[in-house]
């Protein structure tokens, strides 16, 4: 037995517009029509039909796109089908990562650490995570931070109306400083 069949794609807009100088390109009445054979159309050949008539009627490739993959990736589809699919073209998604790779990529990130000790084991404490208090930057300076009245005792010219509200890692140092200045850099390091 052999049968015909098309698949047919109308868009029809009756509005009645009347072009003005500012809009002059403005048709009213539109009729878009896409029409196929449809007697062996596979699901691929579906879509890019329907993706020329959503082309026809305004929308570009990375709208279609995106409609495309939130028709695929939607809540009310079967979870099992979405990790399939995406195992086809090599996507990854977080919500969908096991445990197995949860806990392969926390062991990681432990190894990560303890090399980082070894590293700088000055900025790591008893857990092997780096701390970014600053406290091995005053390290050189046998423990004075800049601008404050201890250093200031001991010879500090470093600014003291700027470093008021600073945290003791990020003081301003000045230059000349014959504590924390960059000409004792070197019997400090």
């Amino acid at each position: 037995m052999t049968y015909n069949a098309k698949v047919k794609l109308c868009y029809i807009n009756d509005t009645d517009v009347t072009p003005s100088k500012y809009f002059s390109e403005l048709v009213d009445r539109q009729t878009i029509t896409i029409e196929a054979p449809a007697f062996d159309l596979n699901v691929h050949q579906y879509f890019e039909l329907f993706k020329g008539f959503l082309r026809a009627v305004g929308f570009d490739d990375y709208n279609i796109m995106e409609g495309g993959c939130r028709l695929a990736f939607n809540d009310c589809n079967d979870e099992a089908q979405m990790k399939k699919l995406m195992n086809e073209y090599e996507l990854q998604n977080r919500q969908f990562h096991s445990d197995d790779d949860y806990y392969a990529l926390e062991e990681e990130v432990s190894k990560l650490k303890e090399k980082l000790a070894r590293v700088l084991p000055e900025q790591c404490d008893d857990e092997d995570a780096p701390r970014d208090d600053g406290t091995s930057w005053n390290k050189p300076w046998n423990g004075l931070v800049p601008g404050t009245d201890e250093a200031y005792v001991r010879g500090c010219k470093c600014p003291i109306l700027d470093n008021q509200n600073m945290p003791a890692n990020k003081k301003w140092v000045n230059a000349d400083c014959p504590i924390h200045g960059k000409t004792n850099e070197k019997s400090h390091s």
